[in-house]
């Protein structure tokens, strides 16, 4: 099936549009994270269309993608309306905290990932028990393990830039008696992310990955899923 006239081509954006809403909503999403949480040609962003049954669609991937691009621009232009700006700007659609990050945008953990721990400790899938498919958490015998694809590494160091830069913007400095000035007015976002990107190497955000999960990095698995995924065991 493929996308071959003006009237397909409104009747699939009407359909993607709604549950782009509706992923956003459920998942408490700015417009402006659905290029890092749905990144165009990513498996997440493969995944979305495979759940809504759209994969099949010759053409559906450029709806999707114009999509995305259309709400982000929306709220970097400022064009949302009132109510939605003040809809996405709420408390439940930021990262509250540094554990969240782990989880913000996460799809849950799926068959893939039982057959890589599998793999990794050379068991069969009957021994391996699902404890949080959101949180990646599985139970191997006595051990449990948490387990990441990169990219979801990947969108979880974003958060965590985000979630840091976000905390920088509630802090002032005193220069002195009644003169303060909010840091982000003095630290702009994208300079910021640069500066973040320099400390963010792969060795550094496994390491801390594991201090949020509370858990060992197990080295043995960095390389299980042709390098695509990595594993923690609770320490």
């Amino acid at each position: 099936m493929s996308i071959k006239s003006r009237e397909d081509a409104n009747k699939y954006y009407q359909i993607v549009n709604e549950l782009v809403d509706e992923y956003m909503s459920k998942g408490k999403i700015r417009p402006s994270n659905l290029k890092r949480y749905l990144q165009p040609g990513s498996e997440r962003f493969k995944k979305f269309l495979i759940r809504n049954k759209l994969n099949e669609i010759t053409g559906i991937d450029r709806v999707l993608s114009d999509i995305i691009e259309d709400r982000a621009n929306m709220e970097s232009d400022g064009v949302l309306t009132f109510e939605n700006f003040k809809f996405f700007e709420s408390d439940e659609f930021k990262i509250a905290s540094m554990k969240q990050c782990l989880y913000k945008g996460i799809e849950k953990a799926d068959l893939s990932m039982e057959k890589v721990l599998a793999d990794v400790f050379d068991t069969n899938l009957g021994s391996i028990d699902i404890v949080d498919s959101e949180k990646h958490c599985f139970k191997i015998e006595e051990e449990e393990v948490f387990i990441y694809s990169k990219e979801d590494i990947d969108i979880i160091g974003l958060n965590i830039i985000e979630h840091l830069y976000e905390e920088l913007c509630k802090k002032e400095v005193v220069l002195a008696d009644d003169i303060s000035i909010n840091l982000s007015d003095l630290v702009g976002k994208e300079a910021f992310e640069k500066k973040m990107h320099d400390f963010f190497t792969e060795e550094f955000l496994l390491k801390l990955i594991g201090k949020l999960l509370d858990s060992e990095y197990y080295k043995e698995g960095e390389n299980v899923g042709k390098g695509n995924h990595f594993i923690w065991k609770i320490a």
